[in-house]
């Protein structure tokens, strides 16, 4: 009993091992498939505030609409009464914007330069080439033409010396695009007006406005000497050295409309200002105020012209001056019937500047004439 005791002991001691040693065969092979875990604490603060999620970023730009967009994102929360939850740019945000605003930035001397290096070669031209990349680079010079610093050191670069090949080109699309620029340069810029007359610009402008077989060419050429001359009392010697007022006169007539408007403009422009009463003087013994009651009995004029013409009336009369007023009554310029019409159709348009410079020249002109109408 004994021994068969001790052998039943003895065969349970062994299975209990085999099985603690598969056992731990086992675990040894899991923990070599089963990789490394660290798992945090698992007990929590519970005075600890729970995790806020992050509030939705705007989305990331990928063109410049994307990048105006992503702006307007950015700050709409400025003027909000709570506190902007909006987060830093990353690095990858600032990189995208930096490049956006590095790709928006022209070095405009840069592309002068080189508009003005294609253009050098205008003179080479001939009728029957293609004008289009000369034409391009004109326009790529105007869309920077309109600030004042830019328009200064565009000469200073040299740009002005491709103006006198450009107006004498074969090709009306540069002339005229030469002569526009001319004209954005030098509007209320005292320096390039100044110097586009120091050049000899204004004689070859002024034939373009009576010669020039392009009517916008012609237009063009007269918003160039128009801009130039407006404040800068110079030109106006230059105006009167180069028959520039009789030009005037014969665009004042002109069948294209444009060129009507653009001369009336300019002759009401110098006709309004102080101290020229010698050039009012010289105008009327040009025969302008009878070139004015003409075309005023004409019966299609645009409304435009129409008050630009009763305007250079109202400039040469401003402050009774005599010379202009004794013109006027002429009895055969029939002016007092035209002006009284112009009121009636001035109030039936509805136009009331019309209206009152038809009122104002009336009193001016014929106040005594209807004052013994009225007597009568």
């Amino acid at each position: 009993m004994g021994a068969s005791h001790t052998r039943k002991q003895s065969r349970n001691m062994n299975s209990n091992n085999a099985k603690s040693d598969n056992s731990s065969r086992q675990d040894n092979a899991s923990s070599n498939i089963r990789p490394l875990s660290i798992e945090g604490p698992r007990t929590q603060d519970l005075n600890q505030a729970p995790a806020q999620p992050i509030p939705n970023q705007p989305r990331q730009p990928v063109n410049l609409q994307g990048l105006l967009r992503f702006a307007l994102e950015a700050t709409k929360s400025e003027d909000a009464p709570h506190e902007s939850r909006f987060q830093p740019l990353d690095a990858e945000r600032k990189k995208f914007l930096n490049e956006a605003l590095a790709s928006m930035t022209v070095n405009v001397i840069e592309e002068l330069q080189k508009s003005i290096k294609i253009l050098e070669n205008v003179v080479d031209l001939r009728p029957d080439d293609n004008p289009a990349d000369y034409e391009a680079a004109l326009e790529r010079i105007s869309e920077f033409a309109d600030s004042t610093d830019v328009a200064n050191d565009f000469y200073k670069i040299g740009g002005f010396s491709i103006f006198g090949p450009c107006l004498n080109s074969p090709h009306s699309g540069i002339r005229w695009r030469v002569a526009d620029l001319i004209a954005e340069l030098s509007q209320n810029n005292p320096f390039c007006q100044e110097k586009i007359l120091e050049a000899g610009y204004m004689p070859i402008l002024l034939n373009m406005v009576d010669t020039d077989p392009c009517e916008q060419a012609r237009v063009k050429a007269l918003y160039a000497v128009s801009c130039i001359v407006r404040g800068h009392s110079v030109a106006l010697k230059h105006m009167e050295v180069n028959d520039g007022y009789s030009i005037l006169l014969r665009a004042i007539q002109s069948p294209v409309e444009k060129l009507q408007i653009k001369s009336a403009f300019l002759l009401s422009s110098l006709s309004n200002r102080d101290n020229l009463n010698d050039l009012k003087a010289t105008l009327i013994k040009m025969g302008l105020v009878e070139q004015i009651a003409g075309l005023l009995t004409m019966g299609n004029l645009l409304a435009d012209t129409k008050e630009q013409l009763l305007s250079v009336l109202g400039g040469l009369t401003n402050n009774g001056f005599l010379p202009a007023l004794k013109e006027c009554r002429r009895p055969e310029l029939c002016l007092k019937p035209t002006l009284e019409r112009h009121l009636k159709d001035a109030k039936a348009e509805d136009s009331l500047e019309r209206e009152d410079i038809c009122k104002d020249l009336l009193d001016k002109i014929f106040s005594d004439q209807r004052s013994q109408e009225q007597e009568r």
